[in-house]
């Protein structure tokens, strides 16, 4: 019977390599259950199933995903009051099903009884040992006879060594906990395990693992060469020192240990992945290693993820996605993936819908999954908000909800409600970094900068990287003079570092410091070429000087404020909170032609073109016959299907400006809806001549237009 007590699991992100690819073989899927225990016997509850379900991947064709995994879902079909012998078969796709019960003997042994459910047939394995070892190997034997009766003599004797690796009773615990992949498993125990089992490369790998996860990468690679040299056909302990390796850096060892699980075991999943992430270093196909993977281990997320991000078609990556769900519908990364795919799509109302259905699935259904609502753009707050509030009804307790709550509240302008909401929660959770950012962004939005420099600081103590997170809370606040305060000292003292010249660029841009700005954003992309904020910054700034000219545009203090806050959200590309934090800018200072314009142009990315229309030409009243303007307002008329206006603003944006090549190619759209094909055409090679990288795009309509004007 499984644990009903509520588990999570923590699996440890993958990478290694493999060699050999399933063909034909068919993989026996095996679910092994955490064993029900008395407090006297509390080491076996996970450390016998972890033995065994080692053992078991020492067959050929044969794998056992973590108990850990199948703990979390047996509770999730609990929570649900589904059946959870068919949750797991179903799930998993499992063959067999492991239970057991472990007791202790007149002497210092145990005895276990373990139930193997094959078909819907049950068949009992008794055994008995004075150590863990003996008993391991004694159950290890009788299941593989269930699970597998035709394993040859090589295969059981690799069982039986892999078996054998099975620690002492005061290691048992902490190696099952951290084999589990489930929280809790600690580096000081384990390193007390591999004082106490020295020659148990179980331990030492998992000890290599754990030391990988609390950062020290090279001491945890040392470690798991050493698990490695021990137990060289042990496919687990082989796979597990491939991730480490690999999480080091170090990939040709990492290929050489998921080489020699894969020799053992060809559908070793962990090892199959792992390859996928190694492909240059060997003849292979990383989407049939990974189609490989998943026939053994169908919850697998992280083969689902790579096998959706190898596809180059959105459509297609997100049918890939879609499918893992119905093995993991409760996975929220899986799901958060989806909703990013969907929202970058530009499917806003299709991520609502699709996260108001996963919710409704009691097997899907967490916090977690709630707190996603927050990844919906603004125009969707509303909605977004009944779901968080929905999941706050079921989890009153989640501190993840409050946070999802209190980023809501900020995406609908009243980050005072949000700051008031998160107060209390940051209050009986001081150590909560999550809480404690978002309380510091509600106070930054709020204009209490003091407030919300205590609140960070308090947390993350002092010093440049603390400054730095806090000058990106208060940019994203709209409060630039604030994070150039931290920023600036900061800058100069690492001028090497592009990431950070990136952010003073940008304070510096907000601020009205153009020149100053583009000198710092450009040695950003000196720095790394492939800077986003800095080319988003640096692309605004260009912006903002053909549109203002000479003339001199200035903000009051509110309209400021929420003049940078709409520029963060064109940033971070949620344009319906771009297009808010502007209406407000506006709201405080009517008729600011910069922010007029800005609103105009994220009308125009939502789809209010005739809104957009209105923006435009109060910008344009302003900076006369800017090119920019003229060129965005002629495409919104071309959009409302007034081609008469489109054309005279289009032919005026190219008369300020010949080499716009934007331009040229909306009057060439123009002229090609009024079929004036031979003028079309002039516009459209004016446009590839002037931008090269139009030309794969407009190859198409180019040769159309030459056909219908007879060139």
């Amino acid at each position: 019977m499984p644990i009903r007590t509520q588990l999570t699991v923590r699996l440890l992100a993958v990478m290694g390599a493999a060699l050999l690819n399933l063909a034909a073989a068919q993989v026996t899927r095996v679910a092994v259950f955490p064993f029900d225990v008395s407090a006297a016997t509390q080491a076996y509850q996970l450390g016998l199933p972890g033995a065994v379900q080692r053992a078991l991947n020492q067959l050929p064709n044969v794998y056992a995903p973590p108990v850990g995994d199948v703990a979390l879902v047996a509770n999730k079909a609990v929570d649900a009051e589904a059946d959870v012998n068919q949750t797991v078969t179903r799930l998993f796709e499992a063959g067999a099903l492991v239970t057991g019960q472990v007791t202790l003997t007149a002497g210092s042994g145990a005895q276990a009884t373990v139930n193997v459910e094959v078909g819907g047939q049950v068949r009992t394995v008794q055994a008995s040992g004075a150590d863990p070892a003996q008993l391991a190997l004694a159950v290890a034997e009788g299941v593989a006879g269930i699970v597998a009766p035709g394993a040859d003599a090589g295969a059981m004797a690799r069982l039986r060594a892999a078996a054998a690796q099975t620690p002492s009773l005061p290691s048992l615990g902490p190696t099952g906990l951290s084999t589990s992949g489930l929280p809790g498993a600690s580096v000081t125990d384990l390193a007390a395990a591999a004082e106490l089992d020295p020659d148990s490369a179980w331990v030492l790998a998992e000890y290599a693992k754990a030391t990988a996860l609390a950062g020290n990468l090279e001491s945890a690679a040392d470690i798991a060469v050493r698990a490695a040299q021990a137990a060289p056909e042990d496919a687990d302990v082989q796979a597990t020192a491939g991730v480490v390796l690999r999480s080091a850096g170090r990939d040709q060892d990492a290929f050489d240990a998921f080489s020699k699980a894969l020799q053992v075991n060809p559908v070793h999943a962990i090892a199959l992945v792992g390859r996928a992430s190694l492909a240059g270093l060997g003849a292979v196909d990383p989407s049939a290693d990974l189609q490989t993977a998943l026939a053994a281990y169908p919850r697998f997320i992280d083969a689902h993820l790579r096998l959706a991000d190898r596809e180059p078609d959105a459509a297609r990556r997100l049918q890939t996605l879609r499918r893992a769900e119905r093995y993991s519908p409760e996975s929220v990364l899986l799901r958060g993936t989806v909703i990013d795919l969907l929202l970058d799509n530009g499917e806003a109302a299709g991520a609502l819908s699709y996260l108001q259905q996963a919710t409704a699935d009691p097997l899907a259904r967490s916090a977690s999954l709630y707190a996603l609502a927050r990844l919906l753009p603004a125009s969707h707050a509303e909605q977004a908000l009944e779901l968080v509030q929905a999941g706050e009804e079921l989890y009153p307790q989640s501190a993840e909800l409050k946070v999802a709550h209190a980023d809501l509240l900020i995406k609908s302008d009243e980050p005072a409600a949000a700051a008031a909401l998160l107060r209390p929660v940051h209050e009986a959770n001081p150590a909560n970094r999550e809480v404690g950012a978002m309380l510091a962004v509600s106070l930054a939005r709020s204009g209490d900068l003091a407030g919300a420099r205590d609140v960070y600081t308090s947390q993350r103590g002092s010093g440049p990287d603390v400054d730095r997170g806090l000058a990106e809370i208060y940019l994203a606040a709209g409060r630039a003079a604030g994070a150039l305060e931290l920023l600036g000292p900061l800058a100069q003292a690492a001028p090497e570092d592009a990431g950070l010249q990136a952010l003073y660029g940008t304070a510096l841009v907000r601020m009205g410091r153009l020149d100053d700005g583009r000198a710092a954003l450009e040695r950003a992309i000196a720095l790394d070429a492939n800077n986003a904020l800095a080319r988003r910054s640096l692309s605004i700034l260009e912006q903002q000087r053909q549109l203002t000219g000479a003339a001199d545009v200035t903000f009051t203090e509110e309209a400021g404020v929420a003049f940078q806050q709409g520029l963060y959200a064109l940033d971070v590309q949620d344009y319906d909170a771009a297009n808010d934090a502007f209406g407000r800018s506006l709201q405080a200072q009517a008729g600011n032609p910069l922010a007029a314009f800005y609103r105009g142009y994220t009308r125009h990315l939502t789809g209010d073109h005739r809104g957009a229309i209105a923006d435009y030409q109060t910008a344009l009243e302003a900076f006369g016959e800017s090119d920019i303007v003229l060129n965005n307002l002629g495409y919104a008329y071309l959009q409302t299907g007034r081609y008469d206006m489109a054309l005279s603003h289009l032919r005026r944006a190219v008369a300020a400006n010949d080499g716009n090549a934007q331009a040229h190619l909306n009057l060439g759209l123009v002229q090609m809806t009024l079929q004036n094909y031979a003028q079309a055409l002039a516009e459209l090679e004016r446009a590839v001549e002037l931008d090269p990288d139009l030309g794969p795009t407009l190859a198409e309509l180019i040769a159309t237009a030459r056909e219908r004007a007879g060139q």
